[in-house]
């Protein structure tokens, strides 16, 4: 495998598996995520509140992610990344009979709820299989592999879609089949066996591990800045997420080749970051990479605002390719950052529990928000400045975390 010298002898098994895994699942997501908005606009004239529905469901499943942390407690965890991604993924053989905007948006929202089952788990695997000094690097790694499969695979399906020979009812299933392999690959990584009966490992009732997760935010005033922060800047990115898809459609006419060009430009750039934030989160501090990126990330919303054609969405594939493993590493690291040891999975389904609310109340609240501005007879467009400033308050806070608290 690429890079794999560079990689801890006993990290460099589960290494090989995991960048295997990354590979497959790139050529699934590249197929299938930078077209569902497209899709559901321009080919099945879906509604803003249907889109709101797809853009909140991942955030809706992240809700039950407490219910999902405490059933693995005391549990080996890699089968619940393994099962739940599995099946989610070979739900898209489903799309074959997904030709209405309301089966689409269904079968695209339970898909990513069910996905959601995997992220406390993943946290904890991470974890175990790779030492906290070089993880940032070694997942930054098998990125670049994955960024490389997605940026192909986009490109293929984008020229496909062009031509007009082959529909979204066909590639999406074979790309979940992709995705399902990926997640089989990635069951065969070495976890350590856990003795549910061992002392440590006993669970304790749903509701007083709900509480106990809950008081986190008590007990820690740290990670409960940390949080505030993410909740705001979440919330304003994701009050203008179901207006992107529309925005391209119904303003800028994009096509699925314009799509696919700009999303691998965002691949290429994405792929290069890897290296540099990998190394960043590993020597300087992933809560000063958090900063950096939302703080980039929150011009994307004013190039929205300014673009009058397609081609000046690019400063926005830009910043997305640059932040978006930015954002992943710094967040992912920064939950283990504040986590205490054998509290990793309790701390990440907190951030999941609260990524869900925010990610189910915004998008829904954005939908009304352009109901109300075309109410009022005010371009949709001005969605986007109010989104901005929201997004900058939640900087401001992880700027004065880094500076005075953490």
């Amino acid at each position: 495998m690429f890079f794999e010298k560079a990689i801890p002898i006993e990290a460099r098994d589960a290494y090989r598996r995991d960048s295997l895994a990354g590979a497959l699942l790139g050529l699934y997501t590249g197929a299938i995520f930078p077209f569902v908005g497209f899709i559901a606009r321009d080919r099945l004239h879906a509604s803003v509140v249907l889109i709101s529905v797809m853009t909140a469901a991942p955030f809706i499943g992240n809700m039950f992610a407490l219910f999902w942390a405490n059933a693995m407690e005391g549990r080996k965890k890699i089968p619940y990344v393994v099962w739940s991604c599995a099946i989610a993924r070979l739900l898209f053989v489903l799309m074959l009979f997904a030709t209405t905007p309301l089966r689409f948006a269904v079968l695209v929202s339970v898909i990513q709820m069910i996905a959601t089952v995997a992220s406390p788990a993943y946290a904890a695997v991470m974890k175990e299989v790779y030492p906290d000094e070089h993880r940032g690097r070694i997942m930054a790694y098998i990125r670049v592999g994955l960024a490389a499969t997605t940026f192909a695979s986009t490109l293929i399906v984008g020229q496909l879609m062009k031509r007009g020979n082959v529909d979204f009812t066909h590639i999406f299933p074979i790309a979940g089949l992709l995705g399902v392999a990926s997640a089989l690959i990635f069951g065969t990584v070495k976890t350590a066996d856990v003795d549910p009966n061992h002392p440590d490992n006993k669970r304790t009732s749903t509701l007083k591990f709900l509480k106990d997760t809950l008081a986190i935010l008590n007990e820690d005033r740290n990670y409960a800045w940390f949080a505030l922060s993410v909740f705001v800047f979440g919330f304003g990115n994701l009050l203008v997420a179901p207006l992107y898809p529309v925005f391209q459609v119904d303003r800028l006419h994009i096509t699925a080749l314009q799509i696919a060009l700009l999303s691998n430009l965002t691949t290429v750039i994405w792929m290069i970051s890897y290296f540099y934030w990998g190394k960043y989160v590993d020597v300087r501090s992933p809560l000063r990479a958090v900063v950096i990126n939302v703080l980039l990330v929150s011009l994307v919303p004013l190039n929205y605002f300014l673009a009058r054609n397609v081609w000046m969405l690019v400063p926005t594939a830009i910043i997305n390719g640059v932040t978006m493993g930015g954002v992943e590493l710094g967040y992912f690291n920064s939950i283990l950052y504040f986590a205490r040891d054998g509290k990793e999975s309790q701390y990440q389904a907190l951030h999941s529990f609260l990524l869900g609310i925010r990610g189910t109340v915004g998008p829904l609240v954005g939908a009304g928000m352009i109901a109300s501005l075309g109410h009022w007879g005010i371009d949709m467009k001005f969605a986007f400045l109010v989104a901005m400033s929201l997004m900058l308050l939640g900087a401001a806070f992880q700027l004065a975390g880094v500076r005075n608290r953490y």
